[in-house]
């Protein structure tokens, strides 16, 4: 029972240290969207976005790999409390049939052990499940130029993982871009069936012109909607191109 309270303790302990992380890298996300807003708009110049850049990715930099760490951690713990719930179970369901009274009390402190550490568990797995892999990539899109060769086995793992996980997550992307453009095409056909009915007296123009204009509205809504998701599919491929330029090193 010792080991499995210790591992719960270890559990909660890396789970606080990731929420008191998560803080401070919002922070600095925060920082980079306005570094990088002001560049865009011309608010400063090349030199000064690059020092900007710089410092941000100086402080970013033990952040981002402590974030990394901790998340190889939960993993790891994850396979551990996975074991433990396991044989706590077994325990528990041979003890439950005995008459015993040190058994029934023995069934007891099982049970609640079990419940502890399958807690634990799903707080762990809700963690990594919760885990944004456009945030990693984001992440890593600031620190891949400055990563130290030295460390470089240790970043590879971090790289690979990120890497494979958006392998998995572009496809929800491009499920939402292809959605977009079934709409719109569909739009496109009912504004072309509206010309038609038009054309043919089966509306006055104002009745036209106010379907129409309520198409093409919607239209432009999806539009702008599958621009923007293009951009950021381009964006996050970009970033997951350089990660495995850097795995192929």
């Amino acid at each position: 029972m010792e080991e499995s309270e210790k591992l719960v303790e270890e559990a909660r302990n890396v789970l606080r240290q990731m929420s008191d992380l998560q803080y401070e890298l919002r922070d600095y996300e925060k920082r980079r969207s306005e570094i990088l807003r002001m560049y865009s708009t011309g608010q400063v110049s090349r030199e000064v976005f690059e020092g900007l850049m710089g410092e941000l990715r100086q402080k970013m930099y033990p952040l981002v790999r402590k974030y990394f760490e901790l998340k190889a951690k939960l993993r790891d713990l994850e396979s551990q409390l996975r074991l433990v719930v396991t044989r706590l179970s077994v325990e528990a369901k041979t003890s439950e049939s005995s008459v015993y009274r040190a058994s029934f009390e023995r069934d007891q402190r099982v049970r609640q052990a079990l419940s502890r550490v399958g807690s634990a568990l799903e707080d762990v797995q809700r963690e990594l499940k919760n885990a944004d892999v456009e945030r990693e990539l984001r992440m890593l899109d600031v620190l891949l130029d400055a990563l130290p060769r030295e460390e470089a086995d240790v970043w590879k793992q971090a790289l690979g993982e990120v890497v494979e996980a958006w392998s998995r997550a572009r496809f929800s992307y491009a499920g939402r871009i292809e959605e977009i453009e079934r709409r719109i095409e569909s739009l496109n056909d009912s504004l072309k069936e509206l010309e038609v009915r038009f054309a043919v007296g089966e509306f006055e123009r104002g009745e036209y012109e106010v379907r129409r204009s309520a198409i093409e509205r919607e239209m432009g809504e999806l539009q702008a909607q599958l621009e923007a998701l293009q951009e950021k599919l381009e964006d996050l491929d970009l970033i997951a191109a350089r990660c495995r330029e850097y795995l192929a090193r």
